[in-house]
């Protein structure tokens, strides 16, 4: 998938829940394009969050974006072991960072990776670069989602498989009540396997992202 979407994969948590889907036959229907509707679904609502937790030896980092269209951003990163979360928000095409000293305008050619990210993101169309198949029904903290999920491929392609080197496929949760994503997961396909990462996908009704205090006007446009 296209914008963070794709590089929040990277950056995903392992998961105490278990998903309880069933791995779908490479022979069941390919359901890539309900997958993408869900995704643009969501990017052209009223505004969406994504949190994604990632073990790290010192704790667990947890990366959350919000995204408020047309073109705002607010990114926060909270990492173990550091005094303050590092933190990016962008609006139109400004960005400002604070990792704990204060909000600073970005400079412009750092400016432009943030917020041409956003524009990406907000402003093109979702495309859904791997193959989905329709994997049934899943369940997920006692709620019930449509499931879609990718052919299981080898955690490290040019490695033997085994234990250190397992069979995994991606799954995305689908509310079948909004037709939105709830969930990104990543882990071995069988049914009774915890997900090794996880992204998880809400959409508060308050969301709303300002420009630090103190800057003026014009830099929000």
């Amino acid at each position: 998938m296209n914008g963070p979407h794709a590089n929040l994969a990277t950056i995903l948590a392992a998961a105490a829940a278990i998903c309880g889907f069933a791995a779908p036959s490479l022979a069941a229907e390919d359901c890539s394009s309900a997958v993408a509707a869900a995704f643009e679904k969501q990017r052209v609502g009223v505004g969406y969050r994504v949190v994604a937790r990632q073990p790290a030896p010192e704790g667990e980092i947890v990366n959350t974006f919000e995204f408020v269209p047309p073109d705002k951003m607010h990114n926060k990163v909270d990492v173990p072991g550091q005094p303050a979360p590092l933190e990016t928000i962008a609006i139109g095409r400004w960005a400002w960072a604070n990792q704990g000293g204060g909000w600073q305008e970005l400079q412009p050619q750092f400016a432009q990776s943030v917020t041409s990210d956003v524009a990406t993101t907000l402003g093109s169309p979702v495309k859904v670069a791997e193959q989905f198949i329709c994997a049934g029904k899943a369940t997920r903290d006692g709620k019930e989602y449509l499931a879609y999920q990718t052919p299981p491929r080898l955690a490290s392609p040019d490695k033997p498989a085994g234990s250190a080197n397992p069979m995994l496929a991606r799954t995305v949760l689908v509310d079948p009540a909004t037709g939105l994503p709830s969930f990104n997961l990543v882990g071995e396909p069988e049914a009774s396997a915890k997900p090794l990462m996880i992204t998880a996908y809400s959409y508060p009704s308050d969301l709303k992202i300002e420009a630090p205090d103190a800057v003026p006007a014009s830099r929000t446009r």
